[in-house]
Protein backbone atom coordinates (compact mmCIF):
# COMPACT_ATOMS: atom_id res chain seq x y z
CA UNK A 1 0.00 0.00 0.00
CA UNK A 2 2.65 2.33 0.95
CA UNK A 3 4.47 1.38 -2.81
CA UNK A 4 1.26 2.51 -4.43
CA UNK A 5 0.65 5.89 -2.27
CA UNK A 6 4.24 6.94 -3.16
CA UNK A 7 4.13 5.48 -6.75
CA UNK A 8 0.74 8.13 -7.34
CA UNK A 9 2.98 10.76 -5.52
CA UNK A 10 5.38 10.53 -7.34
CA UNK A 11 2.90 10.48 -10.56
CA UNK A 12 1.19 13.39 -9.28
CA UNK A 13 4.81 15.53 -9.23
CA UNK A 14 5.63 14.19 -12.83
CA UNK A 15 2.55 15.81 -14.12
CA UNK A 16 2.53 18.81 -11.99
CA UNK A 17 5.96 19.34 -13.25
CA UNK A 18 5.11 18.38 -16.71
CA UNK A 19 2.21 20.96 -16.54
CA UNK A 20 4.37 23.77 -15.48
CA UNK A 21 7.11 22.84 -18.35
CA UNK A 22 4.31 23.46 -20.25
CA UNK A 23 3.20 26.65 -18.93
CA UNK A 24 6.61 27.91 -18.63
CA UNK A 25 7.08 27.35 -22.46
CA UNK A 26 4.09 29.40 -23.56
CA UNK A 27 4.69 32.24 -21.19
CA UNK A 28 8.08 32.32 -22.92
CA UNK A 29 6.52 32.17 -26.68
CA UNK A 30 3.99 34.90 -25.16
CA UNK A 31 6.90 36.88 -23.86
CA UNK A 32 8.95 36.97 -27.30
CA UNK A 33 5.28 37.71 -29.06
CA UNK A 34 4.69 41.26 -26.34
CA UNK A 35 8.80 42.13 -27.42
CA UNK A 36 8.51 41.65 -31.03
CA UNK A 37 5.35 44.00 -30.61
CA UNK A 38 7.46 46.11 -28.99
CA UNK A 39 10.36 46.46 -31.25
CA UNK A 40 7.89 46.98 -34.05
CA UNK A 41 6.21 50.09 -31.84
CA UNK A 42 10.29 51.62 -31.15
CA UNK A 43 10.43 51.74 -34.93
CA UNK A 44 7.51 54.17 -35.46
CA UNK A 45 4.74 55.63 -34.30
CA UNK A 46 1.93 54.28 -32.15
CA UNK A 47 -1.15 55.15 -30.53
CA UNK A 48 -1.42 55.46 -26.53
CA UNK A 49 -4.17 53.24 -27.10
CA UNK A 50 -1.58 50.92 -28.79
CA UNK A 51 0.25 51.21 -25.62
CA UNK A 52 -2.59 50.67 -22.99
CA UNK A 53 -3.30 47.40 -24.64
CA UNK A 54 0.32 45.90 -24.74
CA UNK A 55 0.80 47.19 -21.21
CA UNK A 56 -2.53 45.19 -20.04
CA UNK A 57 -0.52 41.88 -22.12
CA UNK A 58 1.81 42.47 -21.06
CA UNK A 59 0.82 42.73 -16.83
CA UNK A 60 -1.48 39.33 -17.47
CA UNK A 61 1.34 37.50 -18.57
CA UNK A 62 3.03 38.65 -15.48
CA UNK A 63 -0.01 37.30 -13.35
CA UNK A 64 0.33 34.47 -15.18
CA UNK A 65 3.88 33.43 -14.79
CA UNK A 66 3.41 34.21 -10.61
CA UNK A 67 0.31 32.30 -10.30
CA UNK A 68 2.35 29.49 -12.18
CA UNK A 69 5.48 30.44 -9.82
CA UNK A 70 7.33 30.90 -13.23
CA UNK A 71 10.05 33.08 -11.75
CA UNK A 72 12.41 33.56 -14.50
CA UNK A 73 9.56 34.57 -16.74
CA UNK A 74 7.88 36.59 -14.56
CA UNK A 75 11.68 38.25 -13.72
CA UNK A 76 12.17 38.19 -17.61
CA UNK A 77 8.51 39.82 -18.51
CA UNK A 78 9.14 42.60 -15.65
CA UNK A 79 12.59 43.52 -16.96
CA UNK A 80 11.10 43.67 -20.96
CA UNK A 81 8.16 46.09 -19.61
CA UNK A 82 11.07 48.30 -17.49
CA UNK A 83 12.95 48.16 -20.69
CA UNK A 84 9.67 49.94 -22.75
CA UNK A 85 9.17 52.15 -20.12
CA UNK A 86 12.32 53.41 -19.98
CA UNK A 87 13.89 53.51 -23.86
CA UNK A 88 10.09 53.90 -25.55
CA UNK A 89 8.08 55.97 -23.23
CA UNK A 90 11.14 57.80 -21.76
CA UNK A 91 9.17 57.17 -18.32
CA UNK A 92 12.29 55.98 -16.01
CA UNK A 93 10.21 57.05 -12.82
CA UNK A 94 7.82 54.21 -14.46
CA UNK A 95 11.13 51.61 -15.33
CA UNK A 96 12.58 52.16 -11.79
CA UNK A 97 9.37 51.20 -10.03
CA UNK A 98 8.92 47.99 -11.81
CA UNK A 99 12.58 46.89 -11.50
CA UNK A 100 12.74 47.56 -7.62
CA UNK A 101 9.57 46.10 -6.71
CA UNK A 102 10.84 43.03 -9.02
CA UNK A 103 14.39 42.74 -6.96
CA UNK A 104 12.59 43.50 -3.87
CA UNK A 105 9.71 40.86 -3.74
CA UNK A 106 11.06 38.55 -6.12
CA UNK A 107 15.06 38.87 -6.34
CA UNK A 108 15.76 35.82 -4.00
CA UNK A 109 13.27 33.68 -6.52
CA UNK A 110 15.71 34.49 -9.71
CA UNK A 111 19.34 35.66 -8.18
CA UNK A 112 20.97 35.15 -11.11
CA UNK A 113 19.04 37.51 -13.22
CA UNK A 114 19.36 40.14 -10.61
CA UNK A 115 22.91 41.61 -11.50
CA UNK A 116 20.61 42.73 -15.37
CA UNK A 117 17.93 44.68 -12.56
CA UNK A 118 20.65 46.72 -11.26
CA UNK A 119 22.70 47.50 -14.05
CA UNK A 120 19.11 48.87 -15.51
CA UNK A 121 17.95 50.69 -12.14
CA UNK A 122 21.42 52.38 -12.85
CA UNK A 123 20.55 53.28 -16.80
CA UNK A 124 17.38 54.83 -15.80
CA UNK A 125 18.89 56.96 -13.11
CA UNK A 126 21.46 57.82 -15.73
CA UNK A 127 18.27 59.48 -17.64
CA UNK A 128 17.28 61.20 -14.69
CA UNK A 129 20.66 62.42 -13.98
CA UNK A 130 21.05 60.90 -10.39
CA UNK A 131 25.08 60.12 -9.92
CA UNK A 132 24.61 59.79 -6.10
CA UNK A 133 21.51 57.23 -6.68
CA UNK A 134 24.15 55.31 -8.71
CA UNK A 135 26.69 55.33 -6.50
CA UNK A 136 24.62 54.39 -3.56
CA UNK A 137 23.25 51.05 -5.86
CA UNK A 138 26.51 49.96 -7.06
CA UNK A 139 27.91 49.95 -3.15
CA UNK A 140 24.26 47.88 -2.89
CA UNK A 141 24.86 45.53 -5.51
CA UNK A 142 28.27 44.57 -4.14
CA UNK A 143 27.16 43.82 -0.93
CA UNK A 144 23.96 42.24 -2.11
CA UNK A 145 24.07 38.13 -2.60
CA UNK A 146 23.22 39.18 -6.24
CA UNK A 147 27.02 40.02 -6.99
CA UNK A 148 28.60 38.40 -9.49
CA UNK A 149 32.49 39.31 -10.63
CA UNK A 150 31.99 37.78 -13.85
CA UNK A 151 34.75 38.03 -16.39
CA UNK A 152 34.23 38.19 -20.62
CA UNK A 153 35.62 34.90 -22.05
CA UNK A 154 36.73 33.88 -25.45
CA UNK A 155 38.03 31.11 -27.19
CA UNK A 156 41.02 31.98 -29.18
CA UNK A 157 44.93 32.44 -28.91
CA UNK A 158 45.93 28.91 -27.34
CA UNK A 159 43.27 26.47 -29.45
CA UNK A 160 40.00 26.32 -30.46
CA UNK A 161 39.04 24.06 -27.21
CA UNK A 162 40.61 25.83 -24.91
CA UNK A 163 38.89 29.16 -23.19
CA UNK A 164 40.44 32.19 -21.96
CA UNK A 165 39.47 34.36 -19.50
CA UNK A 166 40.19 38.18 -19.60
CA UNK A 167 39.33 40.90 -17.03
CA UNK A 168 37.81 43.48 -19.68
CA UNK A 169 40.33 46.83 -20.12
CA UNK A 170 39.57 49.96 -17.61
CA UNK A 171 37.66 47.70 -15.07
CA UNK A 172 37.50 50.01 -11.87
CA UNK A 173 38.18 48.34 -9.13
CA UNK A 174 36.11 45.49 -10.04
CA UNK A 175 35.54 42.38 -11.93
CA UNK A 176 32.03 42.40 -12.54
CA UNK A 177 30.54 43.28 -15.89
CA UNK A 178 27.24 44.85 -14.00
CA UNK A 179 29.71 47.08 -11.72
CA UNK A 180 31.30 48.23 -14.72
CA UNK A 181 28.02 49.13 -16.75
CA UNK A 182 27.09 50.82 -13.40
CA UNK A 183 30.08 52.83 -13.44
CA UNK A 184 29.29 53.82 -17.09
CA UNK A 185 25.85 55.01 -16.28
CA UNK A 186 27.08 56.93 -13.53
CA UNK A 187 28.96 58.82 -15.64
CA UNK A 188 25.71 58.93 -18.06
CA UNK A 189 24.27 60.78 -14.95
CA UNK A 190 26.90 63.60 -15.03
CA UNK A 191 25.71 65.06 -17.96
CA UNK A 192 22.14 63.74 -17.55
CA UNK A 193 19.13 66.42 -17.87
CA UNK A 194 19.22 69.92 -16.30
CA UNK A 195 23.25 69.77 -16.85
CA UNK A 196 25.17 71.42 -19.15
CA UNK A 197 27.78 70.04 -21.61
CA UNK A 198 31.30 70.87 -21.63
CA UNK A 199 30.90 74.35 -23.60
CA UNK A 200 33.95 72.65 -25.88
CA UNK A 201 35.47 74.64 -28.80
CA UNK A 202 34.85 72.74 -32.43
CA UNK A 203 36.06 73.35 -35.83
CA UNK A 204 33.69 71.98 -38.51
CA UNK A 205 34.01 70.17 -41.92
CA UNK A 206 34.40 74.21 -43.49
CA UNK A 207 36.98 75.38 -40.93
CA UNK A 208 34.89 77.65 -39.02
CA UNK A 209 35.37 77.88 -35.12
CA UNK A 210 32.40 78.04 -32.67
CA UNK A 211 31.62 76.86 -29.55
CA UNK A 212 28.49 75.50 -28.17
CA UNK A 213 27.43 78.39 -26.16
CA UNK A 214 27.63 80.46 -29.22
CA UNK A 215 24.10 78.46 -30.02
CA UNK A 216 22.14 79.53 -27.21
CA UNK A 217 18.72 80.13 -27.94
CA UNK A 218 18.25 77.89 -30.33
CA UNK A 219 17.00 74.48 -29.75
CA UNK A 220 20.28 72.18 -30.01
CA UNK A 221 20.61 68.37 -31.15
CA UNK A 222 24.27 67.46 -30.54
CA UNK A 223 24.64 63.89 -31.99
CA UNK A 224 28.04 61.54 -31.78
CA UNK A 225 28.08 59.25 -35.21
CA UNK A 226 30.35 56.69 -36.51
CA UNK A 227 29.64 55.78 -39.91
CA UNK A 228 29.47 51.98 -39.36
CA UNK A 229 26.91 52.44 -36.75
CA UNK A 230 24.26 49.80 -37.12
CA UNK A 231 21.37 52.11 -35.84
CA UNK A 232 23.01 55.17 -37.30
CA UNK A 233 20.81 55.38 -40.95
CA UNK A 234 17.26 55.52 -38.85
CA UNK A 235 18.65 58.22 -36.59
CA UNK A 236 19.96 59.72 -39.44
CA UNK A 237 16.35 59.99 -40.98
CA UNK A 238 14.78 61.27 -37.88
CA UNK A 239 17.51 64.25 -37.74
CA UNK A 240 16.62 65.22 -41.49
CA UNK A 241 12.95 64.84 -41.28
CA UNK A 242 13.01 67.69 -37.80
CA UNK A 243 16.05 69.63 -39.58
CA UNK A 244 13.79 70.12 -42.48
CA UNK A 245 10.84 71.02 -40.72
CA UNK A 246 12.21 72.95 -37.44
CA UNK A 247 15.02 74.53 -38.97
CA UNK A 248 12.92 77.72 -39.32
CA UNK A 249 11.47 77.45 -35.16
CA UNK A 250 14.84 77.38 -34.59
CA UNK A 251 16.80 74.08 -34.64
CA UNK A 252 20.32 73.54 -35.02
CA UNK A 253 21.91 70.06 -35.34
CA UNK A 254 25.62 69.21 -34.42
CA UNK A 255 27.21 66.39 -35.66
CA UNK A 256 30.57 64.74 -34.27
CA UNK A 257 32.38 62.48 -36.03
CA UNK A 258 34.32 59.73 -34.20
CA UNK A 259 36.09 58.36 -37.10
CA UNK A 260 39.46 58.92 -36.68
CA UNK A 261 41.04 57.38 -39.28
CA UNK A 262 38.01 59.08 -41.83
CA UNK A 263 39.56 61.80 -43.99
CA UNK A 264 37.87 65.43 -44.01
CA UNK A 265 36.68 64.32 -48.13
CA UNK A 266 35.11 61.04 -47.05
CA UNK A 267 33.35 62.77 -44.21
CA UNK A 268 31.87 65.33 -46.41
CA UNK A 269 30.49 62.88 -48.84
CA UNK A 270 28.99 61.12 -46.36
CA UNK A 271 27.19 63.91 -45.17
CA UNK A 272 26.29 65.13 -48.62
CA UNK A 273 25.09 61.78 -49.91
CA UNK A 274 23.07 61.32 -46.46
CA UNK A 275 21.21 64.94 -46.87
CA UNK A 276 23.27 66.62 -43.38
CA UNK A 277 23.11 70.11 -43.90
CA UNK A 278 23.95 71.02 -40.88
CA UNK A 279 27.17 71.31 -38.55
CA UNK A 280 29.92 68.50 -39.27
CA UNK A 281 32.57 67.95 -36.15
CA UNK A 282 35.38 65.62 -37.59
CA UNK A 283 37.31 63.55 -34.97
CA UNK A 284 36.02 63.94 -31.44
CA UNK A 285 36.35 60.67 -30.18
CA UNK A 286 37.72 62.48 -26.25
CA UNK A 287 34.70 64.34 -26.11
CA UNK A 288 32.50 61.34 -26.46
CA UNK A 289 34.24 59.34 -23.71
CA UNK A 290 34.28 62.35 -21.39
CA UNK A 291 30.38 62.45 -21.74
CA UNK A 292 29.85 58.72 -21.63
CA UNK A 293 28.35 58.49 -25.10
CA UNK A 294 28.97 55.39 -26.73
CA UNK A 295 26.48 53.07 -29.24
CA UNK A 296 24.19 53.93 -31.61
CA UNK A 297 22.06 56.41 -30.06
CA UNK A 298 24.66 58.90 -28.73
CA UNK A 299 22.34 62.07 -28.59
CA UNK A 300 21.84 64.82 -26.52
CA UNK A 301 19.25 67.82 -26.76
CA UNK A 302 19.59 71.27 -25.25
CA UNK A 303 17.18 73.65 -24.69
CA UNK A 304 17.82 77.59 -25.69
CA UNK A 305 19.18 77.86 -22.58
CA UNK A 306 22.09 75.17 -23.31
CA UNK A 307 20.47 72.85 -20.53
CA UNK A 308 20.38 69.28 -21.55
CA UNK A 309 17.01 68.64 -22.08
CA UNK A 310 17.01 64.97 -22.97
CA UNK A 311 19.55 62.31 -23.63
CA UNK A 312 19.96 59.60 -26.32
CA UNK A 313 16.89 59.69 -27.75
CA UNK A 314 15.52 56.82 -29.30
CA UNK A 315 14.04 56.48 -32.59
CA UNK A 316 10.15 56.33 -31.63
CA UNK A 317 10.68 59.85 -29.24
CA UNK A 318 13.26 61.95 -31.44
CA UNK A 319 11.51 63.90 -33.50
CA UNK A 320 8.32 64.42 -30.08
CA UNK A 321 11.10 65.03 -27.91
CA UNK A 322 12.71 68.06 -30.20
CA UNK A 323 9.20 69.25 -30.68
CA UNK A 324 8.57 69.49 -27.34
CA UNK A 325 11.42 71.42 -26.71
CA UNK A 326 10.55 74.01 -29.49
CA UNK A 327 7.34 74.20 -28.15
CA UNK A 328 5.66 73.72 -31.53
CA UNK A 329 3.12 70.72 -32.65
Amino acid sequence: MKKLILAVMAAGALACGAARAVEAGNLDADIHAAFSKLQSMSEGYYTQDEWNSLTQQMDAIAKRAEGAQAWDQLVEMNRVKAMALGQMRRDPQGALAVLRGTLDKFGAKCPARMGRFYAMLAENNAQLGQEEEITKLIKEFEQSPYYNAEHYAFSGGQGRLEELTITRPAAKGASSIIVTMMERARRKAAFGPGKALPDVACTDLQGRSFKLSDLRGKVVVVDFFARGFTLYPRTLKQLSTAYRLHQKDGLEIVSFNMDLATKPEELSAFAQAHGMNWVIVPNQEELTRKLAGFGDTALFLLSRNGVIAARDMGEANLLQSIKDALGVR
